[in-house]
């Protein structure tokens, strides 16, 4: 059941979409056409927010893996001097944040508006994230591990890169999952900050596309004209959804194996 929304999406992009508004598409399409896709294919716009999309998801969660996974180690560390003063910090970004505006101010003060910055440094690091990725580090790698790697002279750095990070596939698999996904469907980040046409990504072509046609226009037009133009960017509408969510049911297979560990991680332990 949870497939089926993803299913009706794409047998609805290649219906008949007069079918599609009178409710006769359920399981099967009706007809098969695929009208929408060939302007899809013709539409730049399109292409350029999904390459956009791919590249600020891509750095974005380099970044996120790079910022997280060594403080997560660090702090899993019953060594580290002020590990639960520095936790509570963690902490308290998840209840209380700057709010909007002078996040805004800062990320202008920082010469990052209408970049891929202040879509990927914001957001390095998510404490829950974080959270989930210490518990692991600290109930998940064995103590004796850590301990025969010290004594043979292995030194922090050479135990996180060879021991922590292998044994760790599970939870890096579901984080990195997790940041991905926040990435690849962010709208309201890019409406703020990304302002010149051709950095957008395809979460904001999405919602121009799927925004309600003109009444006004609509007016104006025949009704035969009118009634084509809804019947297209309806097609349009289930297209570009579907296109837009390929990369990511691509990327599930890949990770399958790992999640059924993996997102346990965060689960309490009896």
């Amino acid at each position: 059941m949870a497939l089926y929304p993803l299913w009706f999406v794409l047998i609805a992009s290649v219906s008949n979409p007069s079918d599609i508004f009178l409710g006769r598409v359920f399981v099967i399409p009706s007809g098969l056409n695929l009208e929408a896709y060939e302007k899809l294919w013709n539409t730049p716009k399109i292409w350029t927010g999904y390459r956009n999309s791919i590249l600020y998801t891509a750095v974005g969660t380099l970044i996120n893996l790079t910022v997280t996974l060594p403080a997560a180690f660090a702090l899993s560390r019953k060594a580290l001097p002020g590990r639960g003063i520095i936790s509570m910090f963690f902490i308290f970004t998840m209840i209380f944040s700057g709010g909007l505006i002078p996040t805004f101010m800062l990320v202008r003060s920082l010469h990052m508006v209408d970049s891929i910055w202040a879509l990927v440094i914001p957001g390095a690091l998510s404490a829950f994230n974080m959270l989930i990725a210490k518990s692991f580090f600290e109930g998940g790698i064995p103590e004796s591990i850590y301990e025969a790697a010290i004594i043979d002279g292995a030194s922090k750095f050479q135990f996180f890169f060879r021991f922590a990070l292998p044994l760790s596939k599970a939870m890096i698999a579901v984080i990195f999952l997790y940041y991905a996904l926040s990435h690849w469907n962010d709208y309201f980040t890019a409406l703020i900050y990304i302002r010149t046409p051709d950095k957008q990504p395809l979460t904001i072509i999405i919602s121009q596309l799927v925004a309600t046609v003109d009444t006004t226009l609509l007016e104006t037009m025949p009704s035969e004209e009118a009634y084509h133009l809804l019947m297209e960017r309806s097609l349009m509408k289930y297209a570009v959804v579907f296109v837009g969510a390929i990369p990511m049911i691509l990327l599930y297979p890949f990770l399958q194996k790992y999640l059924i560990q993996g997102v346990m991680l965060g689960a309490v332990k009896g």
